[in-house]
Formats: structure tokens, C-alpha cells, sequence
């Protein structure tokens, strides 16, 4: 992998830079969404429908944008990526009714389903075995971008209705177009290729299950954080604002979601290429269902707040630790695809945390949800307990 500064820190900066821009609308919006959904009536079960909208799109377009992106290159994916996004702005922005907001999701999703398989495995291309720091660069550019817009949605809104983040959606979504044709095309790792060396037709074949198990895992580990990421997003704003928070106090709320966030990524992504994928995964699981129970508990907004931190650092520890997961165990040709799946598992999750979160709050209780997503992840740390490997492994490119 090249390691001189002056090759690696501009794709650096330009993964930091695209991954920013790309996300501040999301970080906009996801306050403001509920909200606005809430405004036109609608109730937990609709806020569970407008997520799970976007987990089925998402789960349904990411293995075969994943392997477009392997055939037709990034950048068309990420350009793709771009206009749905501003398309999808557009249709919030015309939103008068709960099911213009679910069409709006449904071409967001579609839109994010091009991008995180494609700019996943540009990275993979980029930095080989860096590809979990480097990993960590862009999801903390990625929490940034929603401490960004989260923590200013509150603001925006009081001054300018619940409709203004949708419009500066759009605008980020026309920057973001215009740096896509900035980013540096991915150069070839130097490391050798695992598969270009001869070896045994037995030890190639114990590798690829190798590979394959660490795989699942990681697809596994996806589904487990996203059930609380996508409980996060889906209610949490509701689930504050009906416990007497004012939209200003949502969106710091969820600002300090995405501050903890930015912390563990940009940290969680160098420590696992240093110690292993193992060694951050399974104590991130535990924190998760700690951090939920607080959020579910009925007192303070400081508990609250503190739950909601404690999700925010599983999400930052977990997304570029398990693209590294990803990327020890997979060949270069499949690194869309693999990708692609991974996300794919992350977008099915949207769809369960969404649906049965929806209606578990509305039958019995807006707090179950996070009891939910406590079980998920103290089941998965036992998973993860057992199947990881203490160490680092050596890669199957």
C-alpha cells in the first residue's frame, strides 16, 4: 500500500471531503423529517413505514449497485448517487401528504444504495490493508456531516419551518455532484494478491471458507448496529420531542449521537487494523445494548442523552471496522459486490427496526424499540465472542 504522505493524503482528503458534503443534507433532514411526517398526521406506525421504505430500497439496490460499480466504475455510481439525492430533496420539498414523504425516501435510498458500496470499495482499492483507518476517515466525515446538520436542523427550523432543510438539501446534493468529478480515481494496492501466489488446492479452499465466515460476520455485525441506527433515526425525534424536548433540544440530541459517532470512527477504524477486528467489535456490541436500555429508561434528558451517546459510538466503532473485516476477506474483483452485501444486511435492518420497531412502539410502548435493539446486540456480542478471531488474520485478497 503506498504510505507516502503525498500519495495518500490527497485521496485522503478527497474521501474526508465527499463523504462531508455528500451526508450534511442527510444530517439536515433527519431531524426534520419526523417532525414534518408528525406535522402531516402521521404516528409511530407511519415514522416505522417511512423507514422501512428506505431499508427495503436500500437492501434491494445494494448487492447489484455494488456490482455495477465493479463494471461500470465508482464514479458513475457516485454521480447516480448524486441526482437521487437531489431528486429526492425535490420530492420532500413537494411532500404534502405522509406518502410524498415515503416516495422521497424510496428515491433517497435508492440513491444511497449507489453510493456506500462504490465509495466502500474505492477505499478498499485505495488503501488495501489501511482500508479500516481509512474506512474510519470516511465515516467520521460521515458523522460530521450529521453533527453538522443535526445539531443545526433545530436552528433552521425554528427560524425557517420545517420545510427549509429540505431545500438546502438540494443544495448540497448540487455540491456534491460537482466534487464526485474531484475524486482521485483509486490506484491498485501494492500488496501482492493472495490468489496470484501458487499454493495448495486445500489451503485455497480453507481459506475461502475462511474468508467467507469472517464475511457473514461482518454482514452480521451490520445488521446488529444498523437495528440501532435505524431505531435512532426513525423515532428517536419523535421519541424525545413526546418526552417534552423542543426541536432545538432534538436536534442537539441527535447531534451528540453523531459527535460520538465521529469520536469512535475516526479511532475505531486504525485501532482494529492494529489489534484486530475482534478487539473493538465485540465490546462496541456490549455498549450498544447498555446504551439502549438508558435510552429506554424513564428518566432525565441526561440519561437520555447519554444513551443516545453510547449508540452513537457502537455505529462509529462498528462501520469502518467492519468494511476492514470486509476488505481482509475479500478478492479485488468482488469488492463491489462484497460491499454491496454488507450494506445490503445494513439495509435490511432498516427495514426490521422500522417496521416491527413502529409497531411494537404503537401497541406497546415508544420505548420498546430500544429494548429491541439492547436484545440484538448482547445476542450478537456472543456471536462475536466466539467466531472472531482474537487477532488480526492474514488477508484473502
Amino acid at each position: 500500500m503506498p504510505s507516502a504522505p503525498d500519495r495518500v493524503g490527497p485521496r485522503l482528503l478527497a474521501l474526508g471531503l465527499v463523504t462531508l458534503v455528500f451526508n450534511l443534507g442527510g444530517g439536515l433532514i433527519a431531524p426534520a423529517l419526523p417532525l414534518y411526517a408528525r406535522s402531516l398526521g402521521a404516528d409511530y406506525r407511519d415514522l416505522g413505514l417511512i423507514g422501512a421504505s428506505h431499508g427495503l430500497v436500500f437492501a434491494a439496490l445494494t448487492i447489484p449497485l455494488g456490482r455495477a460499480s465493479d463494471r461500470f466504475g465508482r464514479r458513475a455510481l457516485l454521480l447516480f448517487s448524486a441526482l437521487g439525492i437531489g431528486a429526492a430533496a425535490a420530492l420532500y420539498l413537494a411532500a404534502t401528504r405522509v406518502i410524498g414523504l415515503v416516495a422521497g425516501k424510496v428515491l433517497e435510498a435508492a440513491a444511497w444504495a449507489a453510493f456506500w458500496p462504490a465509495i466502500e470499495a474505492w477505499v478498499a482499492e485505495a488503501f488495501g490493508r489501511g482500508a479500516g483507518t481509512a474506512m474510519g476517515v470516511g465515516y467520521g466525515a460521515y458523522a460530521a456531516a450529521f453533527v453538522i446538520g443535526s445539531s443545526a436542523a433545530g436552528f433552521v427550523i425554528e427560524a425557517a419551518g420545517l420545510r427549509a432543510p429540505f431545500a438546502l438539501y438540494l443544495g448540497t446534493a448540487a455540491v456534491a455532484l460537482g466534487l464526485v468529478f474531484a475524486l482521485p480515481a483509486p490506484r491498485a494496492s501494492a500488496e501482492p494478491a493472495a490468489e496470484g501466489l501458487p499454493r495448495p488446492a486445500t489451503r485455497a479452499e480453507r481459506a475461502e471458507t475462511t474468508a467467507r465466515r469472517q464475511r457473514l460476520l461482518a454482514y452480521g455485525t451490520g445488521f446488529a448496529y444498523v437495528f440501532g441506527l435505524g431505531t435512532v433515526l426513525s423515532f428517536l425525534p419523535a421519541y424525545a420531542a413526546d418526552r417534552g424536548l423542543a426541536p432545538r433540544a432534538v436536534g442537539l440530541l441527535l447531534g451528540g449521537y453523531w459527535v460520538a459517532r465521529l469520536a469512535a470512527s475516526l479511532a475505531a477504524g486504525r485501532l482494529s487494523d492494529r489489534l484486530g477486528r475482534r478487539a473493538v467489535l465485540v465490546p462496541a456490541m456490549l455498549l450498544s445494548a447498555a446504551a439502549a436500555v438508558l435510552v429506554a429508561a424513564p428518566a432525565g434528558p441526561v440519561v437520555l442523552a447519554v444513551g443516545t451517546v453510547g449508540l452513537g459510538l457502537t455505529a462509529g466503532a462498528c462501520a469502518p471496522t467492519c468494511v476492514g473485516l470486509i476488505a481482509d476477506h475479500v478478492r479485488p474483483a468482488d469488492r463491489g459486490i462484497a460491499m454491496g452485501l454488507f450494506e445490503g444486511a445494513c439495509g435490511l435492518s432498516f427495514i426490521v427496526a422500522g417496521m416491527v420497531g413502529g409497531y411494537a412502539a404503537d401497541a406497546l410502548g415508544p420505548e420498546i424499540p430500544y429494548f429491541l435493539v439492547a436484545a440484538l446486540a448482547l445476542g450478537w456480542t456472543l456471536v462475536l465472542a466466539r467466531a472472531l478471531p482474537p487477532l488480526a488474520v492474514a488477508r484473502f485478497d
